[in-house]
């Protein structure tokens, strides 16, 4: 069978094109992902975020049956929205449905930033303000102050897997402060994974992206190496 050393049940929103190839890319052998769809997302407005938490409750019954031995919420906004306690009665009522640790991608941006002593921070989104004012929110309710926040400014959530890599390596170079220790770039559709390592090489300091950092926590829980040498310093952490 697929996935003896793990597998990662993956809940993203219906039209992330992003998040599915990149956890597909950085599984290591004997890792599987299965993949349910959450409806809705695509205009990223309150009450479609809001509505995602019951769809993923339904994906979540889908993708309990392939036994996973961790679950990924992937939607940076759709966890942080609504603040920390949003965040973790999610990851309550999807543990309670599929019996696996649940993993969100807003819990996991605050797990590698607290756990690596990172207290203020450059963010770089695709958000709308309201959106952004929400995340400014949520990382200040876990004690870690925004440096400079920069964004694409996009509200079709689809669009933002079009924004090219070389654009968000751009984006942080033009952002990123000298008092901000790390950089994090939001949004599981963004395809920051591609430049995290170029970037920490150029600015000398750790970036880290949505999927990255989710992929993180997931293979924490899973306890697994997955030897991933050129995805940025967090994920190479794992082989320490």
């Amino acid at each position: 069978m697929y996935g003896w050393r793990g597998r990662i049940g993956l809940l993203v929103p219906s039209i992330n094109t992003t998040m599915e190839p990149e956890f597909w890319r950085l599984a290591p052998r004997g890792v599987s992902v299965h993949t349910a769809r959450i409806a809705g997302g695509r205009h990223g407005t309150p009450e479609e975020l809001r509505g995602m938490e019951a769809e993923a409750r339904l994906s979540a019954k889908r993708v309990a049956s392939t036994e996973p031995s961790v679950v990924v919420y992937g939607c940076t906004s759709g966890s942080f929205f609504e603040g920390p306690a949003w965040n973790r009665m999610i990851c309550e009522e999807l543990t309670k449905i599929t019996g696996a640790p649940t993993v969100t991608t807003a819990g996991a941006m605050v797990d590698c930033l607290m756990r690596h002593g990172h207290k203020k921070v450059t963010v770089v989104t695709p958000y709308v303000d309201l959106t952004n004012q929400r995340l400014k929110s949520f990382l200040a309710e876990h004690g870690i102050e925004v440096a400079e926040l920069a964004t694409f400014d996009m509200l079709d959530m689809f669009d933002h897997a079009k924004v090219l890599p070389e654009e968000i390596y751009r984006k942080v170079k033009e952002t990123v402060t000298p008092d901000a220790s790390a950089v994090f770039v939001a949004c599981t559709q963004l395809r920051a994974l591609e430049v995290v390592d170029i970037l920490e090489r150029d600015l000398g300091k750790p970036v880290y992206s949505a999927v990255q950092a989710t992929a993180w926590r997931a293979f924490e829980e899973l306890r697994v190496d997955p030897a991933i040498t050129d995805c940025g310093s967090l994920l190479r952490s794992l082989s320490k």
